[in-house]
Parts: structure tokens; C-alpha cells; sequence
């Protein structure tokens, strides 16, 4: 998690080591002088960087999701060297409609795999081969 201490000592770790390049290696010492600098702010400034921490927060489980994800695609479209199926293929489309705001659905796999297997089997044929 990134709180707000944490957002204003990224930013200061930057400025204090390129006001001061020796200090590069002296993480201890730096640490003291962002700390000094955190105690002394105001309420207000330091509400600012709490805020800045949040949106730092949300962008990193973004990135950690999307790379998540991509590391998922890759793995299904690779194992044992052979093409996804047009079963297949729907599954990945519609599970996140499946499971998108309902908590019952999110936690249970099973529910999610009949519900898949019940819409694929009310496609046509035409509609299946469209997958292939």
C-alpha cells in the first residue's frame, strides 16, 4: 500500500539525491532528512501527498492486474502448443460479464463454469463456429 508518507518520500528521495549525488549511496541519512521534512508539514500538505499515495495505489494494482492478465492470455494460448478452442475462446469473452458485480460468482468457479457452459450451449451453430 502507498500512504502518503510513502508518496512524499519518493518524490523528496529524488530531490534530495539530485541536490546531492553523494547521498545516493546513504539511504539512512536520506531517510532522516525525509523524515525530518514529513514532520515538518502541515495538516493540508500532508493530506495532499495521502491523496497522491491513493491514486499511486490505484494505478499500481492496475498495472499488477493487467500484467496478470497478459501473463493468463499468453499461458492459454500456449499450452501444449495447440489452438484454443471456439468453447474456449467464448469462455474467456463473456466470464468478466459473468462475474462483473456479483460477489457469489467472483468466489465460486463452478457457478461460473455452468453458467458459461449453459450460454454456449443456447448458441447456434453459426454462432459457435464464429469462435473457431
Amino acid at each position: 500500500m502507498v500512504n502518503g508518507y510513502m508518496a512524499f518520500s519518493i518524490e523528496q528521495r529524488k530531490r534530495i539525491v539530485a541536490e546531492n549525488p553523494s547521498m545516493k549511496a546513504n539511504i539512512g541519512e536520506v531517510g532522516k532528512m525525509i523524515g525530518k521534512e514529513w514532520h515538518a508539514l502541515s495538516e493540508a500538505e500532508k493530506a495532499k501527498y495521502s491523496k497522491k499515495g491513493a491514486s499511486m495505489k490505484t494505478k499500481t494494482r492496475k498495472a499488477k492486474k493487467v500484467a496478470t492478465e497478459e501473463v493468463s492470455k499468453k499461458k492459454k494460448t500456449r499450452k501444449s502448443g495447440r489452438k484454443m478452442s471456439g468453447y474456449m475462446k467464448f469462455a474467456q469473452k463473456v466470464r468478466p460479464s459473468i462475474v462483473k458485480g456479483d460477489a457469489k460468482m467472483q468466489k465460486d468457479v463452478t457457478l461460473v463454469a455452468k453458467e458459461i457452459g449453459k450460454q454456449w450451449r443456447a448458441l447456434s451453430d453459426a454462432e459457435k463456429k464464429s469462435y473457431a
